[in-house]
């Protein structure tokens, strides 16, 4: 019975936030989604009529151009902005897997599909997915933790930078993010699925190796974290069977894993070479942007941009107005060097973004596991059911950490920080803080005073977390909120 109510209330929360997502992604209509690209469906359409180039014929005086990559060069010439230039077709060089759903729809019947469909359908199953992680892990570990704070960590997941904010302008590149980090943590779940049993479920690896695939087709910057999980997942299997016996059992899981990771490479590979005759290049080299890549391709990434990034993800302040609603705003970063005498190439930029510390300060609580895990701790660990696994909790750990880290290590060294890449890579660490915050909630068990201070402490950086995103994330739509703004203040006249 309690395993019932307690689901039934995930559930209730599921919907309640996908309500308010759909609230934030109609800016407040419910019914009208406004469009902003319809990038996605483009591609679809192409997919549809076997061409991998769009439909959409470039100008012919954009052709024409030398070098049409200049921004100057093509100044007053008509371009599909961050669209892909060769051969004188259209390309996209973003990950071709989330224009796969509305390519088997169009032929049904359905209209345009706008990029905003899709956002909203991955950041759902975003939150269906950390959900059911967070729901694993209490019940595998935690489950003398109350079921109130469980549900409260799945309000925290689904409101936390920078969902609201890509909900609010709901274009192409959040729906690449998106679909990355959907399926991204599709292949995470399967694996502690699989692992998680007395023997390893080679069909539930499979499915997370497909996943994986996917990720890494929706968004390509994925290949780090997904390659720090599948070794994580062959070092686990090689240390349950030390001896390579039974070699089936460290064969088949291994090849049920890496098998359509290796297949979705070379797809992916494959794509790219019919395209631009190369397997590594996605057309970044050939994107109409505001850069000439052609020139500035090898400033793209640099080690020099670390400590720009990192003071513009963890430490830039927002902006507090008590006269404008939402009150917090989202600022440029920081785009002049933190330390005068650290070099950095001049095309560095950055969109509105506020620092980790400002925007999901609960994200302190990762640190407890992360000190736990390299010291090494080995103290008995036990769960609700009176289970002893150490071990795989421990595994999980370092997964999470390594998920975050290699995704945020992807966005260290690139030239232009934005807040929605955040997404990259928060998911992970917003699980790892969960389990964090659980830890010391264990360690006050038999101190009511000090859990109840702690309680305290932990429930009101969720509360301030909410707060923070929720309304950094509706800054980014501001101007389009106008209405629910006068609407609101009215409320307030006495």
């Amino acid at each position: 019975m309690k395993f019932n109510r307690n689901h039934l209330f995930a559930f209730l929360t599921i919907l309640f936030l996908t309500l308010i997502y759909a609230w934030f992604i109609s800016l407040g209509l419910w019914t009208r989604w406004p469009t902003l690209t319809t990038y996605y469906d483009e591609l679809a359409s192409a997919f549809d009529h076997g061409s991998l180039s769009l439909d959409l014929k470039p100008d012919a005086a954009l052709v024409a151009l030398p070098n049409p990559y200049d921004p100057v060069a093509r100044a007053g010439v008509n371009i599909l902005n961050d669209a892909s230039l060769y051969g004188g077709k259209y390309y996209l060089y973003f990950g071709p897997v989330p224009a796969l759903l509305p390519a088997i729809l169009k032929p049904l019947g359905f209209g345009q599909i706008g990029d905003q469909y899709l956002v909203f359908a991955f950041i759902s199953g975003i939150l269906i997915l950390q959900t059911l992680l967070i729901i694993k892990i209490w019940r595998r570990f935690f489950q003398d933790v109350p079921a109130w704070i469980v549900i409260l960590c799945i309000i925290l997941s689904g409101l936390t930078t920078p969902l609201v904010s890509m909900l609010t302008k709901a274009r192409v590149y959040e729906a690449s993010i998106a679909g990355g980090q959907f399926f991204f943590l599709a292949g995470l779940y399967f694996i502690i699925a699989a692992l998680d049993q007395d023997s390893v479920s080679n069909r539930l690896l499979l499915m997370g190796g497909i996943s994986f695939a996917l990720a890494v087709g929706s968004r390509v910057t994925q290949i780090l974290p997904v390659s720090f999980i599948a070794f994580m997942v062959v070092f686990w299997i090689l240390n349950k069977h030390p001896q390579f016996k039974p070699l089936t059992k460290v064969i088949h899981p291994i090849m049920s894993l890496g098998i359509p990771i290796i297949a979705g490479l070379a797809v992916l590979g494959g794509y790219n070479w019919a395209r631009f005759h190369s397997v590594f290049e996605t057309g970044i080299l050939y994107q109409l942007a505001w850069t000439n890549p052609q020139k500035n391709y090898r400033d793209f990434f640099s080690p020099f941009y670390i400590v720009q990034n990192i003071y513009n993800y963890l430490i830039v302040p927002p902006k507090f107005r008590n006269d404008i609603f939402p009150f917090i705003f989202a600022v440029y970063g920081k785009v002049h060097p933190v330390f005068s005498s650290l070099p950095m190439p001049g095309i560095y930029n950055s969109e509105k973004i506020t620092g980790l510390l400002y925007s999901v300060p609960f994200t302190v609580y990762a640190l407890i596991p992360v000190i736990s895990l390299l010291n090494r701790s080995r103290g008995q660990l036990k769960s609700y059911n009176g289970q002893n696994d150490p071990q795989f909790l421990n595994w999980i750990i370092a997964c999470l950490s390594g998920a975050f880290l290699f995704g945020f290590l992807s966005f260290l060294s690139f030239f232009w920080a934005a807040l929605r890449y955040f997404e990259d890579f928060l998911p992970s660490l917003i699980i790892l803080s969960i389990v964090g915050f659980w830890q010391g909630y264990r360690n006050y068990f038999t101190r009511p005073m000090h859990r109840m201070a702690y309680l305290a402490l932990g429930t009101g950086l969720i509360a301030a977390s909410i707060i923070a995103s929720t309304l950094i994330g509706m800054s980014y739509g501001s101007p389009r909120f106008e209405e629910f703004n006068r609407h609101f203040w009215n409320l307030l006249q006495p």
